[in-house]
């Protein structure tokens, strides 16, 4: 029906009288009908982008803005520059495209605040299923784009220089994190792990500064600690020796090599370290675990931090399973280029994200044969610790 008229018959006379002349007047064709009629029109809902047009211009103020956007005004500036090729779309004659700031903006607030596609559709004018591919599209450019450049094994010779642990030659810490997901339609009993909810596995080494330098993502939660590691690029780099190359020193007469700390759950190799298990400790075995349960912590925080500041990664994820790996990587590197950046982590977002870390680890395997040379070079270590 054609607005203001009464009905297309009335409409189609009001129109015919004010065109009348013929093609000539250019009213009608051979068709005898109105031009009006003749257009082919594009439809598309009426929608307002007033919230970010008054957000864009600074009306929030910065502890707002990261607030809202979990990354500084500086930072999410960067992050534009460096995605704007990669996510920014042309205007066709039908539409105009939405800006890059825009995308990635939607981006950021969907994986901070976890809220429904329908309330980012509401705050930005946007239809959800835009919401959608502008997410896939912004957390596949930060995979390609940063994630190399900003999640990367440490250098062996800042390692050998101290790097932040109180433990010598030690270039990480190793844990696992279990992302709650919705029960997938394929393989549901996989997913399902011992603490009686769906998940998907993230293992992480992370540094003394609490950034993520290896990660590996999309296990399902069924799995060990044990598997997920065994499966990942990780294990298959050190164990052929291409890890760390060359950075082995002497310690106590003994060649350590640059190794990764992680809890009993872990298998005890000569590049991966963990905690004495024995009920009786000799001095040094129980200082080896005061210096190892220090160092230990720095994954703990880390994952904290992650997930207070991408809180999408703490209630159960209705997004594909197939995309999931992908969005938690986005956010691991989200969180390196925050912490490198020096953006502001505020207190209460941890305690929002920190609530089931204690409970995520597997219990450590009972019966396994101890590596030698592991032994060796622990006992090295925990010789040459300071009281």
């Amino acid at each position: 029906m054609l607005a203001g008229a009464p009905g297309l018959a009335g409409g189609r006379a009001q129109w015919s009288a004010r065109t009348s002349g013929g093609a000539a007047g250019g009213g009608e064709d051979g068709t005898g009908l109105p031009r009006l009629l003749r257009e082919r029109r594009l439809w598309s809902k009426a929608r307002s982008s007033a919230f970010w047009e008054i957000v864009r211009v600074k009306a929030f103020s910065p502890w707002e803005w990261t607030e809202n956007f979990r990354v500084s005004p500086a930072t999410f500036d960067y992050l534009c520059s460096q995605l704007r090729s990669a996510i920014q779309r042309r205007d066709t004659n039908m539409r105009r495209a939405i800006p890059a700031d825009v995308r990635l903006a939607m981006t950021l607030w969907r994986l901070g605040a976890c809220t429904e596609y329908r309330a980012v559709e509401q705050l930005f004018g946007v239809s959800r299923s835009t919401v959608c591919k502008i997410l896939r599209d912004v957390c596949e450019a930060v995979v390609a784009i940063l994630t190399p450049a900003y999640i990367c094994p440490p250098d062996p010779v800042e390692v050998a220089a101290g790097n932040g642990f109180p433990l010598p030659q030690l270039a990480g810490v190793l844990g696992s994190l279990h992302i709650p997901i919705r029960a997938p339609n394929e393989n549901a009993a996989g997913y399902y792990n011992r603490h009686g909810w769906h998940s998907l596995v993230v293992q992480a080494a992370v540094d003394s500064r609490g950034c993520f330098w290896d990660i590996n993502v999309g296990c399902p939660g069924r799995v060990t600690d044990t598997q997920v590691l065994c499966t990942s690029e990780l294990y298959q780099r050190a164990q052929e020796g291409e890890l760390f190359p060359g950075g082995s020193q002497e310690v106590q007469g003994v060649q350590v090599p640059v190794y990764l700390l992680g809890s009993c759950s872990y298998p005890f190799l000569p590049w991966l370290m963990r905690p004495y298990r024995d009920e009786v400790l000799t001095p040094a075995q129980q200082r080896f675990n005061e210096y190892a349960a220090a160092a230990r912590t720095v994954v703990g925080v880390a994952f904290g931090r992650l997930r207070g500041r991408w809180r999408c990664l703490t209630k159960r994820n209705d997004t594909d399973v197939s995309f999931l790996p992908t969005l938690v990587a986005a956010c691991c590197t989200l969180h390196n280029v925050c912490e490198a950046r020096g953006d502001v982590f505020q207190a209460c977002w941890m305690e929002e994200g920190q609530q089931q870390q204690e409970r995520d680890e597997h219990p450590f395997i009972e019966g396994e044969e101890e590596d030698a040379e592991a032994v060796g070079i622990r006992d090295a270590l925990s010789s040459a610790l300071r009281g």
